[in-house]
């Protein structure tokens, strides 16, 4: 495709080349990339625009061409990073695209009568290319405010001075008129996607005893440091037998959970995984929350795509819990057959992290 630079508004500002499609009747679109990140609720990230109270949307933008030219995933990667400081592999991963979509993800929109830089390049208006991606970040989960860079990055002007989840109905009927079409597109290629996700969270990945393997943990004695133990405490703790029992729930998104004593046998306590907020009440001494009297935590669960899970189904069951001692997070998921832990302590009275892997096997019930 031929390439070709642009003018914004009255200013003399140089843009990068970017690559467009020409028409059987040479109507010319410049071709777009758009980045549609969703979270565990299907919902979609949307920056509201800057200077434009009201006027919210998804970080898009041209394909750059030149001599080294990108692909549409590249693009959307790069605005996603530009706009709201998302990184792919990183803070999303690419949604995995394994069943019929009804539509395709791309559509073309008109800006002609909008007096835009596009209208005098000579362009009728956009292809604008969608690229799914799922949310991989249990901050940005939660509150995508606190986790997303509104500066403008890589020396671009700030797009957004806002942004949040929504479902996409309310983006659909709410987006600016001349990009209506493109959204209505990308709301009917969601839909497989959005229900083949809650299949994978409903699958029963986790069902069954599992046992820890000590001898294949990392960070684990660092971690139970960080948390109070002493270092002996710790070793002796990290090496101890952990045996798990995990059945799905009514809703089989989430999980109920009984954890055995040392000896594999005798039931220590049964929690119920639910999805979203909730507080859990626990007695005597507690490793992770600290304390010795009990006391309440407020957890939350949820599902985030995993970049490290089996491709079959990459995802993973998280739980975050704020506690005296910090806030942790508990994210597991299946790699080869086996359960991994992976946590994420952030300490209440420091700015660093610890973050430790557990390997489990399945593991024979007793009979």
């Amino acid at each position: 495709m031929p390439a070709f630079f642009s003018t914004t508004g009255d200013s003399e500002t140089q843009h990068p080349p970017s690559q467009f499609v020409t028409d059987d009747d040479g109507s010319k679109w410049r071709l777009c990339a758009g980045a549609a990140v969703l979270n565990s609720k299907n919902q979609l990230l949307i920056g509201e625009r800057m200077g434009k109270s009201g006027s919210w949307q998804t970080p898009q933008g041209g394909v750059d061409g030149g001599p080294k030219q990108e692909t549409v995933i590249e693009a959307a990667s790069r605005e996603l990073y530009e706009e709201v400081g998302l990184k792919n592999n990183d803070h999303v991963i690419l949604e995995q695209i394994d069943c019929e979509l009804p539509v395709p993800l791309k559509c073309k929109y008109k800006t002609t009568g909008t007096g835009s830089w596009l209208e005098k390049e000579g362009f009728v208006g956009q292809e604008l290319n969608w690229v799914i991606f799922r949310c991989a970040n249990s901050n940005l989960e939660r509150d995508p405010s606190q986790m997303t860079n509104l500066s403008g990055l890589n020396g671009e002007d700030p797009e957004f001075s806002a942004v949040r989840w929504e479902n996409i109905d309310w983006v659909v009927d709410n987006v600016w008129e001349k990009k209506a079409r493109p959204y209505r597109v990308l709301q009917e290629a969601l839909q497989p996607l959005m229900k083949r996700w809650d299949e994978r969270c409903a699958e029963p990945l986790f069902t069954g005893r599992w046992a820890r393997d000590a001898s294949r943990s990392v960070g684990v004695v660092e971690g139970l440091i960080a948390r109070g133990l002493s270092e002996e405490k710790a070793t002796k703790k990290a090496e101890e037998p952990y045996i798990q029992d995990w059945q799905q729930h009514r809703d089989k998104r989430e999980w109920s959970v009984l954890t055995y004593d040392i000896d594999g046998e005798t039931p220590r306590r049964e929690l119920l995984y639910p999805l979203g907020d909730f507080e859990e009440v626990f007695e005597g001494e507690s490793t992770l929350f600290g304390g010795t009297d009990g006391g309440v935590v407020k957890r939350s669960c949820f599902y985030l795509a995993e970049i490290d899970a089996d491709e079959s189904n990459p995802i993973a069951h998280v739980t975050v819990s704020e506690t005296p001692r910090g806030k942790e997070e508990s994210l597991r998921y299946m790699k080869n057959g086996e359960l991994i832990l992976r946590r994420t302590f952030w300490h209440s009275w420091r700015s660093d992290k610890v973050v430790s892997t557990e390997v489990f096997v399945k593991s024979e019930r007793p009979s």
